[in-house]
């Protein structure tokens, strides 16, 4: 069953997010499983380089992230190319399974393999695209471009329950075609013992809250920000270090000079490896306005960190608050810095959130690909 597979993933920009990682985890992961895979992606980001020597990669410069109506032309002629590229390779594979990562290359995606007549499509949903802050015009229309993709989508794989009730209350059948499957990562790299892990700091050393965003609205950075801010004219002896990059970096880093936090907060920009930064932190924060489930609170909590963060997405279902954590409302950023205080200040629940046992099994990514594989023989 498994050789008369193939599974054609597609994706827009490979940068340095969960969805990316996911989608490369699974292209790699399944080879090895004797399943043939392939890719297309837009042939711009960080982790081109990892895939762009493949034969089984196309790298498309007209499948791009970004929509505008001044590129229409350009969207209509990407959506006929990936219609041809797609047909090729339902030639070659009659069991082809079209799997899409992301909202554009999701949407574009499952159409393109609908009229290149391929009878299984797949979409995993890292989050929607569309949410509450949006206008209530940007929010229908991209709510009406799911929804009128969700009649030929055949499988929706979601990574949070929060996602899976949306789905349900928004898209018709999605109880009957949704499965949950983690965002996995690679738990080898960043799991730790709970006595090996970050030892609370004693009165002269630094504490060390740590953050992983891409520089862009979603990521809501100035509220961390202002609660650093806030935390550090209360607790001289804190830093915020943060892992990523995007379009706000100039005015994220005129916020630092402006507010003269230079000294104690690092921008480390991307990492291709973020583990031996990280391992240094004593708790991870974390203020989005919109997410899936980051796999940064995965990473987090395998490397033992306590996790402040806004209750964004599914966060909840690893976030227990009290036990591993605290969870606040949106916008809160002034409790957030007050859970930030409080775990500066008190070792006994610092510890206790610390070693909490998670069971995180179900993020591992040999886990994942079995999930996925056992779904794809399901739907041939």
């Amino acid at each position: 069953m498994k050789q008369e597979l193939h599974v054609l993933y597609i994706i827009t920009k490979l940068e340095l997010g969960g969805a990316q990682k996911v989608c490369l985890s699974l292209l790699n992961g399944l080879e090895e499983s004797d399943v043939t895979t392939s890719l297309i992606a837009n042939d711009q980001g960080p982790l081109v380089d990892a895939v762009k020597n493949k034969p089984n990669v196309i790298l498309m410069n007209s499948l791009q992230r970004e929509v505008s109506a001044r590129s229409l032309i350009a969207e209509f002629k990407c959506f006929f190319e990936l219609i041809k590229k797609i047909k090729t390779f339902k030639k070659e594979h009659p069991n082809l399974i079209v799997h899409t990562h992301s909202t554009k290359a999701g949407i574009l995606g499952r159409w393109a393999a609908y009229f290149a007549g391929v009878k299984k499509r797949v979409h995993t949903v890292h989050g929607y695209a569309f949410h509450a802050h949006q206008s209530k015009v940007v929010w229908f229309a991209i709510y009406f471009c799911e929804l009128l993709t969700s009649f030929i989508t055949t499988h929706y794989v979601c990574v949070s329950s929060e996602d899976v009730k949306t789905g349900i209350k928004l898209f018709p059948k999605f109880a009957q075609k949704h499965s949950i499957i983690r965002a996995a990562i690679d738990t080898k790299q960043f799991f730790i013992p709970a006595k090996h892990a970050t030892s609370f700091p004693q009165a002269d050393r630094t504490f060390i809250f740590g953050t992983i965003a891409c520089f862009k609205k979603q990521k809501n950075l100035f509220d961390l920000l202002a609660a650093f801010a806030l935390v550090h004219n209360q607790q001289p002896d804190t830093r915020l270090e943060i892992i990523g990059d995007g379009t706000l970096r100039p005015q994220i880093e005129k916020w630092i000079k402006d507010h003269t936090l230079t000294e104690v907060i690092a921008l480390h920009g991307w990492q291709s490896s973020v583990a031996p930064i990280m391992i240094n932190w004593h708790a991870f924060v974390l203020s989005s306005l919109w997410e899936g489930l980051p796999c940064a609170i995965i990473e987090a909590r395998l490397l033992k960190l306590p996790v402040l963060s806004y209750n964004t997405g599914g966060i909840h279902d690893v976030i227990i608050p009290g036990e591993n954590g605290f969870l606040y409302k949106q916008g809160q950023w002034s409790d957030l810095a007050q859970g930030m205080l409080t775990l500066t200040r008190n070792q006994p629940l610092y510890t206790k959130l610390q070693h909490y046992p998670d069971d995180l099994h179900d993020f591992d990514t040999q886990h994942m690909i079995k999930e996925h594989l056992e779904l794809y023989e399901k739907l041939i």
